[in-house]
């Protein structure tokens, strides 16, 4: 098993190198490479996507996985209306990379969002997203979703 620990350092240095190497277009980067994880994930038979889904139960179900394979402890979904939600997340495996390269000015792997943000574009779909609070100390994460 690996551990958290051990992903938010291999994390942190994958995202280093990948910033040194195309600054400005690691974010981009990182949004392709959260394409490629779903469908690897849906190719393994580890997520399904419903076209006929409403997005925010999209999000609910990518959230669900993401909580099944560790990446973090806990994530809960609670909707607001069809189009908003507040993310809430317990024990996120990459806090300290990705507080640490945001400190540095750099874009972190946000595999979590960027997963939801796939399954959404295979919707036809876009949305908006913004930091409500965080904690690094105890790798709790709380977002705003709304979607477009």
């Amino acid at each position: 098993m690996i551990t958290p620990t051990f992903f938010d350092t291999i994390n942190y240095a994958i995202c280093r190198a990948v910033y040194a190497r195309l600054g400005a277009e690691a974010k981009d980067f990182f949004q392709e490479v959260g394409e490629y994880h779903l469908q690897e994930a849906i190719d393994r038979g580890l997520v399904t996507l419903d076209p006929t889904a409403t997005p925010l139960d999209v999000l609910i179900h990518i959230a669900c996985y993401l909580e099944a394979t560790g990446y973090m402890e806990r994530i809960t979904v609670h909707k607001l209306s069809e189009t908003e939600a507040i993310v809430e997340m317990w024990g996120v495996s990459v806090s300290v990379s990705s507080a640490k390269l945001l400190s540095d000015a750099m874009y972190p792997s946000h595999f979590m969002t960027n997963a939801m943000f796939a399954a959404l574009k295979r919707l036809g779909v876009q949305a908006d997203l913004q930091d409500m609070e965080y904690d690094v100390a105890t790798a709790h994460f709380k977002e705003y979703w709304k979607i477009l």
